[in-house]
């Protein structure tokens, strides 16, 4: 299906589209306000899901479906040759090689073309950090189980293993000295082919796992941050420092708040990781989402991630009114940054999990009763009582609320944090038979 757009005055802005980022009804008047906007997608195969997703794009602007991820980087560039936007832009983390990609065969702004490789593959982008000097984990490439043997003789049994390609904390795995290898790497694999992000190729990268040491005096907080950054022509600026939940088995993220609670020194430091690894993996044309660990050596870097990172669009929205959806359509088209301002509220965002084993959701609030609660400014909720959350699909299948919130201080956000967690407002009954 495929709409043309009509002439518009405004400068046009060549999107693609994923299910992850800001949805659509928060991006489209924005974007649309200021931009001729078209859009490319790939259908999910899901008619009534797609055929939804079609009619929020009719409202606004053109669009265009596509064939597949494989092919992405091919069918942004011929449509952008025969469009002729001033930018290509993406939010989700599965947009960002076709995009950055595309973006740079055409002589639009992106980063480095040596750097496209290591926005969608985790071996290249420790490989480019240790280049730089930045203290990194041991790691190696794992393409087969005899190679999961013999790296595991190199980073060690205390280590984590996921898909160099891997998004969400998909197929993600903590080994140590009682693990049986044999077991894990087919479990990873078959997650990794039937996920609907992943593939059937065997290409995992083994880390070490890094001991945290965390500066956080509330054990609400997780040992980890992120920090948030736009990049225009090789010019960095951070906008805020989120603190992180603690994570759910496997990896998987439950939300964070901003702005950190962090003293001063820490923040310091953040940032100043933060710069050396964007510098380190080429990123010029940007938004970024560092991750880092706190450990007893200082922050080490845990991936950087050449987006924003997920719910922070909506965080600095109701923490400051900074819409980094335009920022990032300014950095796709060569146009100035809004200017930025400091947050006057925290915002937190939950991507609540479900806990790790087949579970049946028997009891949740409904989108309504979450907005009542008076911090809650957005939320939806993925399972309906009664459907099995796919926990082992990373953190988007084990999601069982998104819930954007509002307060003065980070304390009734963290209150929050207990009210959703499980044993909450969501309970959980074992299912009754093992997930297909």
């Amino acid at each position: 299906m495929a709409m043309a757009s009509t002439y518009s005055p405004h400068p046009r802005l060549l999107l693609f589209d994923v299910t992850t980022g800001p949805r659509p009804k928060f991006y489209l008047p924005r974007l649309c306000e200021i931009y001729d906007l078209h859009i490319m997608w790939i259908p999910s195969g899901d008619a009534v899901k797609d055929l939804a997703r079609a009619a929020q794009f009719e409202e606004w602007c053109g669009h265009t479906t596509m064939r597949g991820q494989e092919t992405a980087t091919e069918e942004l560039t011929a449509f952008a040759r025969n469009w002729r936007p001033e930018g290509i832009l993406g939010f989700g983390e599965m947009t960002m090689m076709p995009v950055h990609a595309a973006a740079s065969h055409l002589g639009l702004p992106a980063n480095a073309p040596w750097s496209i490789e290591a926005l969608r593959n985790k071996h290249e982008q420790r490989r480019l950090l240790a280049k730089a000097n930045i203290p990194t984990p041991r790691f190696a490439s794992v393409r087969s189980l005899a190679e999961f043997r013999h790296a595991t003789a190199h980073v060690g049994t205390s280590a984590i293993l996921k898909p160099v390609a891997g998004a969400g904390s998909m197929a993600t795995y903590r080994l140590d000295e009682a693990t049986d290898l044999a077991e894990l790497w087919a479990e990873a694999c078959a997650n990794y082919a039937t996920d609907p992000r992943g593939s059937a190729a065997q290409d995992f990268i083994l880390e070490e796992f890094m001991i945290s040491s965390s500066p956080y005096p509330d054990p609400r907080y997780g040992a980890y941050a992120s920090v948030e950054s736009v990049v225009q022509r090789g010019e960095i600026q951070h906008l805020a420092v989120t603190d992180k939940l603690p994570l759910s088995p496997n990896f998987r993220e439950n939300g964070g708040i901003l702005p950190s609670v962090l003293a001063e020194e820490h923040i310091a430091a953040l940032l100043d990781c933060a710069s050396t690894a964007i510098e380190a993996i080429g990123i010029v044309n940007s938004g970024v989402h560092t991750e880092i660990m706190f450990t007893a050596g200082g922050p080490r870097v845990i991936e950087v991630n050449s987006r924003i990172g997920g719910g922070v669009t909506e965080m600095l929205h109701y923490s400051c009114g900074y819409d980094s959806v335009l920022a990032r359509a300014a950095i796709a088209t060569g146009r100035p940054l809004p200017e930025f301002t400091p947050p006057v509220l925290s915002t937190g965002y939950y991507t609540m999990q479900a806990p790790a084993f087949d579970a049946v959701l028997s009891d949740g609030p409904t989108v309504d009763e979450l907005l009542a609660i008076p911090e809650i400014v957005d939320a939806e909720v993925p399972y309906a009582i009664g459907e099995r959350p796919a926990w082992h699909q990373g953190t988007p299948g084990g999601t069982v609320a998104r819930v954007v919130a509002a307060a003065d201080s980070p304390g009734p956000l963290l209150d929050l944090y207990d009210v959703l967690k499980p044993g909450g407002l969501f309970r959980y009954t074992p299912a009754e038979r093992p997930a297909p």
